[in-house]
């Protein structure tokens, strides 16, 4: 009898252990994944309506005459980086034929929390954050919100800040959040996924490198996040163009790539930002823009626009062609 209880005690404390260690395990993983599930592209299919905090409906873009043609789509990044645009124009009171776009890092808190430190953007966010930034003397906007982060659905409603001054955030009266879906991979990995910045830019006459410049992110922001065939970009000139011209909006573009691993790289744009584009959008893969690719390391490559039409940048003076190398290095 005694070697029967020790028996059952052992193996009680055996089955107990696998409980723990079989239930204990994955509850940390589920928890956790909303980390990795908001990693990737996102497009926004509509807006989810709040009726005293409880959401009531979701108003689908595509079931919209009005929406129907609107495009947002937003970049999270493993680093840390967000990036976003879309072709929301409003050439009345703004002097930009695109829409708008931003860049900057974010982190989430929690499941139902993250916040987006803006620090650079096109159209008139470019604008306004660098009047903000300027008056402020800070390096970035914090933006709060309540969120619900899932494998394959996102939402997001702001928070107050200096910016709406709270006119999103009553859990009273009616409210919205942003509905968006994740994007499926345009592509396999390649040597490109992951987030760039320009560093330098290289001028060719005639085919030959005749200077390098040094591209300093105070004065501009040139930034491209791409993974797995698509790709996302924010080209921020707020510091070195006339506030009134729109110009000073900068430009942005969203799309899908091909690369064939032996430096020909092919963008399709689909939407752009800022002082290119408009309220619409192109179809996939139906706007090509051609460029040779030289990889210096895994975080570094050289790009030109291939002269497909042999023309080149003609200078008027001396008839030669120029050319210009973009150096983008990786910072995720």
């Amino acid at each position: 009898m005694k070697n029967y209880f020790n028996y059952s005690a052992k193996f009680l404390f055996f089955l107990i252990s696998i409980l723990i260690i079989s239930c204990g395990s994955p509850k940390k993983e589920i928890g956790d994944s909303y980390k990795n599930d908001i990693e990737g592209f996102w497009f926004r299919t509509g807006t989810i309506q709040y009726v005293n905090g409880i959401a009531v409906d979701t108003l689908k873009f595509s079931e919209s005459e009005d929406n129907k043609n609107f495009r947002q789509i937003k970049s999270y990044s493993k680093g840390g980086h967000v990036v976003w645009i879309n072709n929301w124009t409003d050439t009345i009171n703004n002097p930009w034929p695109g829409g708008m776009g931003g860049y900057g890092k974010y982190k989430v808190h929690s499941k139902d929390s993250l916040s987006e430190y803006m620090s650079h953007g096109t159209g008139w966010m470019g604008a306004y954050l660098n009047n903000y930034k300027d008056s402020l003397k800070v390096n970035f906007e914090t933006y709060n919100f309540s969120s619900d982060v899932n494998k394959n659905t996102y939402s997001q409603k702001m928070i107050a800040n200096d910016f709406n001054e709270g006119e999103m955030t009553g859990e009273v009266g009616e409210t919205y959040a942003e509905y968006f879906e994740k994007l499926e991979p345009a592509g396999p990995k390649t040597r490109f996924d992951g987030v760039w910045k320009r560093v330098y830019e290289i001028q060719y006459i005639n085919g030959i490198p005749v200077d390098t410049t040094n591209v300093s992110s105070d004065v501009v922001l040139d930034v491209k996040a791409m993974f797995e065939g698509r790709f996302l970009y924010q080209l921020d000139v707020t510091q070195i163009t006339d506030p009134n011209s729109p110009q000073h909006g900068g430009g942005g573009g969203y799309g899908q790539f091909e690369y064939d691993g032996k430096g020909n790289l092919v963008e399709y744009i689909e939407v752009a930002s800022g002082s290119w584009g408009n309220d619409s959008y192109l179809e996939p893969r139906t706007a090509a823009d051609y460029k040779n690719v030289k990889f210096y390391n895994d975080d570094l490559f050289l790009q030109i626009d291939k002269d497909t039409l042999n023309q080149g940048q003609i200078d008027e003076e001396t008839g030669q062609k120029r050319f210009r190398g973009l150096v983008y290095e990786r910072i995720d």
